[in-house]
């Protein structure tokens, strides 16, 4: 049985709970609050004390993009994680901003209203105005990221997104990336979480 050990409020552990959910794979859910995380025994599993953390087996693996890239490679090579080389770094360019631009902009904007973290909220806006018109403007003729169907790098880069009007961030002033993440809500499987929940796709 896959473990998965995150929380209900984690961006990052929705990445793989969208993964796992979209290839039809059983996994149990360990929550792991930020008292479990200093513990000996999840130190033990990633040394970094943070979520996700991805348990099958003997096999263990954290960080929500090598998770997600690690279940691509298993289960949906090519399709998920590029058909092409010129598909695979593109993909690779989303995990990238992934990690980056949208954790360091919107993701920390909405973990400073929602949990308190204390910011640089100054630097954190800088980066979400960056971003934000990227996104929507690489969306303009297209349905996803890369290619002509879902990867990881929509996998990757959707939820802290999705999740942006909990950090103030108005997804109606960009209209192609508000629509992507209800695409993806609308995709057969879809997990909700808090903030971001499966819905009909708008006509």
């Amino acid at each position: 049985m896959i473990r998965l050990y995150g929380s209900a409020m984690s961006g990052n552990a929705h990445k793989v709970r969208m993964a796992l959910a979209f290839l039809g794979l059983d996994w149990h859910d360990e929550v792991a609050d930020a008292a479990t995380r200093q513990s000996e025994a999840f130190r033990a599993l990633n040394p970094m004390a943070q979520i996700p953390v991805y348990v099958e087996g003997d096999f263990i693996l954290r960080d929500s993009q090598a998770i997600v890239a690690y279940l691509a490679a298993r289960h949906r090579p090519g399709d998920w994680d590029g058909r092409t080389p010129e598909e695979r770094g593109q993909i690779m360019v989303w995990l990238s901003h992934a990690a980056n631009e949208i954790f360091n902009g919107p993701a920390l904007l909405r973990a400073e209203r929602l949990f308190g973290w204390s910011i640089d909220r100054e630097r954190a806006t800088a980066v979400a105005e960056r971003i934000l018109p990227v996104v929507d403007a690489h969306l303009e003729n297209r349905d996803w990221l890369v290619g002509d169907r879902l990867t990881i790098a929509d996998i990757a880069a959707s939820p802290y997104l999705a999740l942006a009007p909990d950090g103030g961030i108005d997804l109606d002033a960009w209209p192609r990336l508000r629509d992507w993440t209800r695409r993806i809500a609308a995709l057969p499987g879809f997990p909700s979480m808090p903030g971001w929940p499966a819905a009909p796709l708008a006509a």
